[in-house]
């Protein structure tokens, strides 16, 4: 019995320590600059033009431009594909002083983001329990913060404030951070209206969060969805997993922010990594115990290393993984998230009517094409031949037709080499409901498949077609309605 209850304190440790340590912390402590580096421009910011237009999309997409990512990465962004970037960070002292990231101010991307519409966000940061406490509850420090808020905002023509403030005390996390955000929000608002506030959520409520108040409190709240495992963790597993476990994606939306009413979830952005986690395993297999943590990955290094070791894919966690061995007695594994499990977090984001859907980080990926993409052919494209154009050439999965449908509708796909075929379907959370096709060889050509739903007794909803290609190597998604 005493050896139970252990595991289980063990087991609840990882789990709460998951959300508790910040991400961005770590990456700011791995991967950031070691010193400040001076602008590239006029440091006064004279030289930066307001936002020029504004754009009508389906959803907001937010994402986090850290300071480190910003030489290598202001050539690979994507401003047709964003609706907000968000420069990180703006670090903020216990008094309220704000101190500017490095090459600040970035002329060149501001710039280019206002000529095509996207807004660019001062993220406020601090990451000391002890130093919030006093901000938050220090009226003159409180007010400084406020007033320097107002200056930088209108000196470099911003857009609005994301508060990235994390490892609150459980007593600061209800009434007092809400009071602050709503002072905040009606503070910046009387300087412009026009102004967006928001808030760096925790993914899982483990004590103190008033998520409905924090959400009214301000314009929207970015959830951090990621670090469920990670540094701290004993086993392997997703940053990000859409099942799993008793803390996932699916429980952060449907359970966690489940409680906010319609309207209230209409200010949420869902918050995916771009980043995988590294270990050195006991064994080969999924969930292994872990000998030591080595770090933090970024897409652009997992996207090729797992091509080349071969891409596995979690069911459980819905997410891919790779691995290597070392020894005898230890693995490499490296779990991360693609194209594939981005797209079925986004389903479920979009599900529940959510704002928008965000990344840690921008240029996490480099130049690779496969996450601008899935961001293209979910919220920017809607014919079938220019989903057909990002595609890679391996093999296409074309959009179902008819879409909805009541009946039976054409799938249909496209191969520019043999090779084994599986074509299932599931639904938005990912739980398999079918299997159209089970690893069947194919020759290079086009094909059809008719998917008869009445014969599956299939209720009506939203669901998604997956298509692998040579035992999950490459993977295609396309999501259907039905209408019965």
């Amino acid at each position: 019995m005493r050896w139970i209850k252990l595991f289980s304190f063990l087991c609840f440790c990882q789990i709460s320590f998951a959300q508790e340590l910040s991400i961005h912390k770590q990456h700011k402590q791995e991967f950031g600059l070691k010193e400040k580096h001076e602008s590239l421009f006029d440091k006064s910011g004279a030289d930066i033009i307001p936002l020029q237009k504004t754009r009508a999309l389906k959803k907001a997409i937010f994402g986090y431009l850290p300071d480190w990512e910003y030489i290598s990465g202001r050539n690979n962004l994507k401003y047709d594909l964003l609706s907000h970037i968000a420069a990180f960070d703006f670090s903020v002292s216990k008094e309220g002083n704000i101190s500017n990231p490095s090459y600040w101010p970035w002329t060149d991307v501001i710039n280019l983001a206002h000529q095509n519409g996207v807004k660019i966000i001062l993220c406020a940061v601090n990451f000391n329990q002890s130093e919030l406490t006093y901000l938050l509850s220090n009226d003159t420090a409180k007010q400084n913060f406020f007033n320097q808020l107002k200056i930088k905002l209108a000196q470099y023509k911003l857009d609005g404030v994301n508060i990235d403030f994390e490892d609150l005390k459980t007593a600061d996390r209800g009434e007092v951070l809400n009071k602050f955000m709503l002072d905040l929000s009606q503070f910046l608002k009387i300087q412009n209206p026009n102004y967006e506030i928001s808030f760096a959520g925790p993914p899982v409520n483990w004590g103190g969060w008033n998520l409905s108040g924090l959400a009214s409190s301000c314009d929207y709240i970015f959830i951090m969805g990621y670090n469920f495992y990670g540094s701290w963790s004993l086993t392997t597993g997703a940053s990000s997993p859409l099942l799993g476990g008793n803390y996932n994606i699916s429980n952060t939306v449907n359970t966690q922010y489940g409680a906010l009413s319609n309207n209230l979830k209409q200010k949420l952005i869902l918050g995916i990594p771009y980043y995988g986690s590294k270990w050195i395993a006991k064994t080969q297999n999924s969930h292994a115990s872990v000998l030591s943590y080595v770090s933090s990955t970024r897409y652009r290094t997992d996207y090729d290393l797992a091509r080349q070791l071969g891409v596995l894919w979690a069911d459980d966690n819905k997410t891919p993984w790779y691995r290597w061995q070392i020894s005898d007695t230890s693995w490499g594994q490296v779990w991360f998230d693609n194209d594939t499990s981005l797209g079925l977090k986004y389903s479920l984001a979009d599900a529940n009517n959510y704002f928008g859907v965000g990344m840690w980080a921008l240029n996490y990926d480099g130049a690779l094409p496969q996450l601008w993409n899935e961001l293209k052919k979910r919220y920017f494209t809607t014919s079938v031949d220019e989903v057909a154009e990002i595609k890679n050439d391996d093999f296409i999965l074309y959009q179902n037709f008819p879409n909805p449908f009541n009946g039976s509708t054409m799938i249909n796909y496209k191969l520019s080499s043999g090779g084994k075929i599986t074509l299932k379907v599931f639904d938005l959370l990912g739980r398999e409901k079918f299997i159209l096709i089970n690893n069947v060889s194919h020759i290079t050509g086009s094909y059809k498949f008719n998917f008869d739903a009445n014969q599956f007794g299939l209720s009506s909803g939203n669901y998604f077609f997956q298509l692998l290609f040579d035992n999950r190597k490459s993977v295609r998604i396309k999501k259907f309605i039905y209408l019965k």
